[in-house]
């Protein structure tokens, strides 16, 4: 069963990621974009974005995550990286929400976007991404209890 867990958590994180960063790319052109057509077209873009991919994939990996804590529930509570990586997954849900504001913020064209706030959105969820990363491989042998 575990092995199937760390599938549904791992198909959710790539999930989740790949939404955040194609809703940044997609704000970062509308921002920029002048006709109505194209506007709207973008528009459908960001929210299918969110809604279909970032969206699931967050609630996917969030609960395979939990899944596999409850799988050994004695070592997951007591790692280190583990509490660490959560830091960093809380960073992420943030971060989730501001793309989500900017992507509406932009869709309403009551804020102007600009294009550096999309792509400093989308170099931050790099960094935290590698940093979960980071975290998670190494495990014990870089953050010992």
């Amino acid at each position: 069963m575990t092995p199937w867990i760390a599938a549904v958590h791992v198909f959710g994180d790539m999930l989740w990621v790949a939404g955040l960063l194609m809703t940044t790319l997609l704000v970062s052109r509308h921002a920029q974009e002048n006709s109505p057509d194209a506007r709207a077209t973008l528009t459908r873009l960001e929210k299918r974005s969110m809604r279909f991919m970032a969206d699931p994939g967050a609630a996917l990996a969030i609960l395979g995550g939990i899944g596999l804590v409850m799988t050994n529930p004695s070592y997951y509570l007591n790692a280190a990286w583990l509490h660490v990586k959560v830091l960093f997954v809380l960073a992420l849900i943030i971060l989730h929400g501001f793309i989500g504001i900017d992507m509406k913020g932009v869709q309403r064209a009551s804020e102007a976007s600009s294009t550096k706030k999309s792509w400093a959105l989308f170099v931050t969820v790099l960094v935290v991404v590698g940093a979960i990363l980071i975290c998670t491989f190494p495990g014990e042998a870089y953050l010992p209890h």
